[in-house]
């Protein structure tokens, strides 16, 4: 393995040599789409010890392009050579209280619309506010505002937070637009949070002043999921981001959600499962299974969908909304979908409901390739910093899949790693070079070394043979960026 003070002796050598071949002229130009600079208002209240915040962000953003999956792999692999910062410069920005994570993000979104404008195939295209949440486990009682959450995939509590997300569908794909980080503080006064007493007196506790923005986000976890999904629509919305639906499933849709989106003129479309709730029908107050039953014979056949549907008009609160329930067969389980949109179509009705499973990809692809929610500091600063950049890491490669049309997040997540591996591979043949000119240096007294790898770097023959002595794959890597 090259040793890094190997590659810091080589950078006069490298400048000529790196703006010919590699394909990048530093490895952070593969964001510099998202034109972070702009966003510089993000950071006026982070202090950084004169160290560029914007630098060490786009740093962080390469990670996983690299191969490095925290600040502490970086830092002792050979690409820390790049930059002479220590690791503690990394922590600082992330454990910084006074930065607006939450505006960098929006931020970014707002430029990578704008970007990928021009690649908008079809302005017909349905697009939609999508909301959900997935359990982020964490292991340690010790780590911020952790407590014991429901994960209704295993159907048990786990230790960690839900986190809950709104993302953006443009037509094509699926963009993170705000989170928040949630606990659940149960029922049992004695074990809070579902945390023994000697556990929760452990967990970290950090004080932070009022007016920051750490502040506010450790003040969401208590808060409730609607609520701040009303907020983060409302927020959006005002940001100028336009679409037509809000998509959500059946915990999520509730009066309050529906009236925020009514009342920005915004068509809702979501599962619905509250038996409680009591809807206007024929004069009548009745439930959702209530109407169900009193229509069950005007059961139809949706060949498309191959589903059995009844459609009802009801009135929630005085607002005129469409009850769709549907079953798979004759035996299935009925499922009730809500409407806002009265003139759609049962067909318009599901093809528009299907979108909101790109969120389920989202959080699927984040997890696999961008390490969402295995950040392990326990402080909450830092996982609020982690998830904010596992979801612009995914929204610039979601910027590449426009633009370069790849197939899959998968393939493009190779590919742009494997551009990453070429740098480093020529640094790594530059290392080779110096070794070789010393033992020759050693054995020949009268050969000048200098000039043997000047010769040796300028003759492409010669460093296309010594590239096969580093990795015979490496024509490879070259085949598939």
């Amino acid at each position: 393995m090259l040793h890094t003070k190997d590659i810091k002796n080589l950078s006069e050598l490298t400048s000529t040599f790196c703006s010919k071949h590699k394909k990048s002229e530093f490895f952070t130009d593969f964001v510099s789409i998202l034109q972070l600079g702009k966003l510089h208002a993000c950071f006026s209240k982070a202090k950084q010890k004169g160290v560029s915040t914007k630098q060490l962000l786009e740093i962080l953003l390469s990670f996983p392009f690299l191969g490095q999956n925290n600040v502490h792999r970086f830092i002792n692999s050979s690409w820390s050579c790049f930059v002479d910062y220590g690791k503690d410069v990394y922590y600082r920005l992330k454990k910084n209280a006074n930065i607006h994570w939450r505006g960098l993000l929006l931020g970014t979104v707002i430029q990578a619309l704008k970007t990928l404008k021009p690649y908008q195939s079809n302005s017909k295209e349905v697009k939609a506010f999508i909301f959900d949440d997935t359990t982020i486990k964490k292991t340690g009682y010790k780590i911020e505002g952790v407590s014991r959450v429901w994960n209704h995939v295993i159907n048990k509590t786990v230790l960690g937070y839900q986190l809950l997300v709104m993302g953006y569908y443009d037509g094509t794909m699926f963009i993170p637009v705000n989170f928040s980080f949630h606990r659940e503080k149960g029922k049992n006064e004695k074990t809070p949070y579902g945390l023994k007493p000697k556990h929760y007196r452990k967990q970290k506790k950090k004080k932070r002043a009022k007016e920051s923005y750490g502040f506010a986000r450790k003040k969401e976890l208590n808060s409730s999921k609607i609520a701040s999904c009303v907020s983060m629509l409302e927020l959006a919305v005002k940001k100028g981001i336009t679409c037509k639906y809000v998509l959500t499933d059946s915990w999520f849709t509730c009066w309050e959600l529906v009236k925020t989106a009514i009342d920005h003129n915004l068509k809702y479309i979501g599962m619905f499962s509250k038996a409680t709730t009591k809807f206007t029908y024929r004069d009548t107050a009745m439930t959702y299974k209530q109407i169900r039953k009193y229509n069950r014979k005007k059961i139809k056949k949706n060949r498309k969908f191959n589903l059995y549907y009844i459609r009802t008009v009801v009135l929630w609160n005085g607002t005129p909304v469409v009850l769709y329930f549907t079953r798979k067969g004759k035996k299935g389980k009925w499922k009730t979908l809500l409407n806002t949109e009265l003139s759609s179509s049962f067909n318009q009705t599901v093809e528009t409901y299907q979108i909101r499973w790109s969120i389920e990809v989202f959080f699927k692809e984040c997890k696999q390739y961008l390490g969402l929610g295995k950040s392990q500091s326990t402080d909450f600063d830092v996982q609020i910093a982690d998830t904010t950049i596992a979801m612009m890491q995914h929204l610039f490669l979601s910027i590449k899949n426009r633009i370069e049309k790849y197939e899959t997040l998968g393939e493009l997540f190779e590919n742009t790693k494997a551009e990453c591996l070429e740098i480093k591979l020529h640094q790594r043949l530059l290392a080779l070079l110096i070794a070789i000119a010393e033992v020759i240096d050693e054995i020949f007294i009268e050969v000048d070394s200098c000039q043997l790898i000047s010769r040796m770097i300028h003759n492409p023959e010669a460093f296309e043979k010594l590239k096969l002595l580093i990795n015979p794959q490496e024509t490879s890597y070259k085949n598939s960026a």
